[in-house]
Order: C-alpha cells, then sequence, then structure tokens
C-alpha cells in the first residue's frame, strides 16, 4: 500500500502532469482560453470591448432600416462540419438590443442569428462580448464552428430547449441512474478510498439541497436510483430557465455526471473543483501508468544486462 499511499498524496496535491493529446474537449478548451486570453489584451479584443460600432455599423447609421433588416445566420451544418465558408465580415461586436431586453452581436452592420434563424440575442453583456470574441478569431479563410462553444450552447438554449424541454429533462434522469459520482470502484482500494473522499461530501449536499441522497454502488450492475430522488431532481430541473438548463445539459454530457453538473450551476462548486472530480479516475489511471512504468521498465532493463 506504500505506492497506494504515494499516487493519493500526488493526486491529492496536484503534482500530476497529463498529457491530454487525445482530449478532444480538453484541447479546444484548451486552445479557446488560451486564444481569448491573447484577444483580451490585443487590439482586436479591445475593438470588440471599447468600441460598440465598428466602421461599418457607423457607416450604416444613415440606413436604420437596412441595419435594422440585415442579418448573418449560422448555418445548420455549423454543428457538424469542420468549417462553413470564408469569414465575410471585417468585425463582430456587441450591442444592446433595441427594445432594452438583452444584447445582440453583431457582424459589421449584420445581426446574428441562430440556426432556427432566430435572432441571437442573449441576457448579459458579458456573454454578447465573449461570443463576439469568438467571432472575432476566425480566419480569414474558414469559420470553424468547433472554436466557438459558446456561439453553439447559446445557439442551442434559444432554438432547443423551448421546444424539447421535457425531452432533454427526461434524458438527464435516464443517464442519471449511471452518474460517475455514484459508480465508483470498490471502497477499499486506493482509487475508491480517494472517490469516496471527493464525491460523498457531493451526495451530502444532495441530501441536503433536495431532501433525499442518492445510492452509489462498485458493483458492475448497478441499480437504479429511488424514484423519490429522481423525482426531487425533476423537480428542480423544471424550475430552471432554458439557460439554466441548457448548462446543465452540457456539462451534465462532459462530465457524465448530472449531480457535478448541478453542484456547478448552484455554486457549490467551482470551475477547478468540478474539473479534478470529472478527471479523477482518468489522472488516478494515469500516474499509476506512471508508477508502473517506472518500476518494471528498471527491472526489465537489470534482465537485459545480467544476460
Amino acid at each position: 500500500m506504500n505506492r497506494a499511499s504515494e499516487l493519493w498524496k500526488c493526486l491529492r496535491k496536484g503534482r500530476l502532469l497529463i498529457d491530454t493529446c487525445n482530449d478532444v474537449p480538453g484541447r479546444l478548451s484548451s486552445v479557446y482560453t488560451t486564444r481569448l486570453s491573447s484577444l483580451s489584451s490585443s487590439s482586436a479584443f479591445s475593438h470588440v470591448v471599447d468600441r460598440p460600432f465598428s466602421q461599418a455599423a457607423s457607416a450604416a447609421k444613415d440606413n436604420p432600416e437596412a441595419l435594422k433588416e440585415a442579418t448573418a445566420q449560422m448555418p445548420v451544418s455549423a454543428h457538424s462540419g469542420p468549417s462553413i465558408g470564408r469569414r465575410f465580415y471585417k468585425s463582430a461586436y456587441a450591442k444592446e438590443a433595441s427594445d432594452g431586453d438583452g444584447y445582440l452581436v453583431m457582424l459589421d452592420h449584420r445581426t446574428l442569428k441562430t440556426p432556427a434563424k432566430t435572432y441571437l440575442k442573449v441576457p448579459s453583456l458579458a456573454l454578447a462580448h465573449a461570443i463576439a470574441a469568438e467571432w472575432e478569431y476566425q480566419d480569414q479563410d474558414a469559420i470553424r464552428p468547433f472554436t466557438m462553444p459558446l456561439m453553439k450552447l447559446t445557439s442551442t438554449a434559444i432554438d432547443k430547449v423551448p421546444k424539447e424541454r421535457e425531452k432533454i429533462i427526461q434524458n438527464l434522469l435516464d443517464f442519471f441512474h449511471t452518474d460517475a459520482v455514484c459508480c465508483r470502484h470498490a471502497v477499499d482500494s486506493p482509487l475508491g478510498e480517494l472517490q469516496a473522499e471527493i464525491m460523498n461530501p457531493l451526495l451530502d449536499w444532495i441530501e441536503k439541497e433536495f431532501g433525499c441522497r442518492p445510492s452509489h454502488s462498485s458493483s458492475l450492475f448497478v441499480g437504479n436510483q429511488s424514484d423519490e430522488v429522481v423525482e426531487a431532481l425533476r423537480k428542480a430541473l423544471k424550475k430552471t430557465n432554458d439557460w439554466q438548463l441548457a448548462a446543465i445539459d452540457a456539462l451534465s454530457a462532459a462530465a457524465k455526471s448530472l449531480v457535478i453538473a448541478l453542484a456547478v450551476s448552484r455554486g457549490k462548486l467551482g470551475i477547478e473543483e468540478a474539473i479534478q472530480a470529472i478527471r479523477l479516475e482518468e489522472d488516478f489511471q494515469s500516474l499509476y501508468r506512471i508508477l508502473e512504468s517506472r518500476t518494471i521498465l528498471p527491472m526489465y532493463q537489470m534482465h537485459i544486462l545480467k544476460k
């Protein structure tokens, strides 16, 4: 158990360096964060944030009707294809909607629309600026939707969630029976002990927040959660607005856990804490392989030398 104890210490102290080259969501998130960070200190980003109207929009002030009718729509294929054509605009920026209720994203003088041809109106200026930054980042030769996660999430909240709320909630509850927080390794294993330390407080929080506690198991044949727990979570999900439900649905898919998604949405977990919980088993196994290689390889080399 000495080596297992060292594993535990390394994981808890955050000393693990993991190669995530094959982790597509992680890689995209890293690329997105890095490039937005570079934009934040560049003149391009300050143009988006500090100047609400581009030169094109200023020129269009003389023709308000043309400005009102001009739109730019994200194609439906944006959710699947690697690119959707060349960049057709000079700049992207955010502005307040004319009715004062929300914010729009503008591509030059065009108002951005979702794939379902609905105006992409968002509730906060910060979100509008972030989506504008995604569009501002695009290269001249191609617009790549996979580099615009907030655009996709916003389109889902506007186009899909209002029409499919009940279906989305039911899907979340169906997969809740195999929630990553509730399906674990044996409690007497090093990983099982670590999972208990990280996951049990989340189950305690669920019990306190919703009045009932989900069960957890290390069996390959995971049993269903009780009707009481499922109905309590259904009631909570029904109280969410479209934006909250879209975020919970997306995070549940990434985390393989409705519990973690609810904890983030309600402020129980921060993003860094959620990532640690999501990657716990993967990080543990990766570090275990590293330690195994350091043990086995020297033994193999000694065997060769003896020959």
